[in-house]
């Protein structure tokens, strides 16, 4: 029996998307009991909670034994008390865009660092929409402030300028002044790491205040489910960089949107970036406890020769049908509740 710890929004900043991440998860266990024949259970802790107290709660799993391994999809500062907590005893897989920082031992991340993230959408924005002058407005802990720190030397190297960097408190998001002090700065553009419900709230505030064709807004957590609660965005100049978007039309993409469909129904909530992030991260962490690689390898390194070999099974490992290639940035703009693909991963 293999159990795995599921930790995904059901509340706070990112709750919106926990039943896609949800859903995605289900179906990634039940790809996996098919293709290996063997029995996993999820085990579901709510990651929106306050960063002590869901670190204490799977603390408490870890030391009764009850979870082979962890696989994340939420915010950085649930991550790193987590990480503070489990101490490398099982196996963390972390799914979305990450801080820049090298990993624990036991921790893998499938997401990008920040400068990954933003380099390319932030040179073709440039390139495309004659844009030089940027505001950073983002939440006030771990990702945001390191994506502000990338995004300073990104712009620099690209002949852009920094008029504004604020982070505000989660929970906090005055948008009014915030569009007054971009506008007094005399920014053209503005990089948002403000996340889920932050952003979702921006998003509308920038709508109802008529400045949605006043600035470039180039978002860092903005997905199809966070669109669809802002109301749409239809002013031609809210864009999101993102691993993945629904309107992809790759074949690993378009499998899993067919087996999401057949699974859960075309009224299920749509599987953004963050749900199909936690798929991979549930195939990989799977891959990994059935490897037997942790034996005498740590997490990453065990996850390196993985990814290394791709999803063939050497030594009679377990075979997983899934593809453990990088994927890399894309960039869309939002066309009403859709994120229509722009700028496409290579080259600008």
């Amino acid at each position: 029996m293999l159990r795995l710890g599921l930790l995904a929004p059901l509340s706070g900043l990112l709750g919106v998307a926990g039943p896609s991440i949800i859903n995605c998860a289900i179906l990634a266990g039940e790809e996996i009991c098919l293709a290996t024949e063997s029995v996993m259970e999820l085990l579901l802790i709510d990651a929106g909670g306050m960063p002590d107290a869901v670190a204490r709660e799977v603390d408490l799993l870890v030391g009764a034994g009850l979870v082979n391994g962890l696989v994340g999809t939420h915010t950085s500062n649930i991550r790193v008390a987590v990480e503070a907590r489990v101490a490398d005893r099982v196996p963390y897989v972390f799914t979305p865009p990450h801080e820049f920082s090298r990993a624990r031992a036991g921790s893998v991340f499938l997401g990008s660092d920040p400068k990954e993230h933003l380099r390319q959408p932030i040179a073709w924005l440039a390139r495309n929409r004659r844009v030089t002058r940027w505001a950073l407005i983002g939440n006030d802990y771990v990702w945001p402030r390191q994506v502000h720190e990338a995004a300073t030397s990104v712009l620099r190297e690209l002949g852009q300028h920094v008029v504004l960097d604020r982070l505000v408190p989660m929970g906090h998001v005055n948008v009014a002044e915030l569009v007054a002090a971009t506008r007094r700065a005399g920014a053209d553009a503005i990089l948002i790491s403000l996340v889920g419900r932050d952003g979702i709230e921006f998003h509308r505030g920038v709508t109802e205040l008529d400045a949605g064709q006043s600035f470039v807004r180039l978002c860092t957590a903005l997905d199809e489910n966070c669109l669809v609660a802002v109301g749409g965005d239809s002013s031609g100049e809210l864009y999101s960089a993102m691993p993945t978007f629904l309107q992809q039309a790759d074949d690993r993409h378009l499998r899993l949107l067919s087996s999401y469909v057949a699974r859960f129904g075309l009224t299920a909530p749509l599987p953004g970036s963050y749900a199909e992030g936690c798929y991979d991260g549930v195939h990989v962490l799977a891959a990994l406890c059935m490897s037997g690689l942790l034996a005498n390898k740590s997490a990453v390194d065990a996850a390196g020769q993985l990814f290394a070999e791709g999803a063939g099974s050497p030594a009679g490992r377990p075979k997983h049908e899934f593809d453990l290639t990088r994927r890399p940035m894309q960039l869309a703009r939002a066309n009403h509740t859709d994120l229509e693909i722009v700028g496409m991963p290579h080259g600008v």
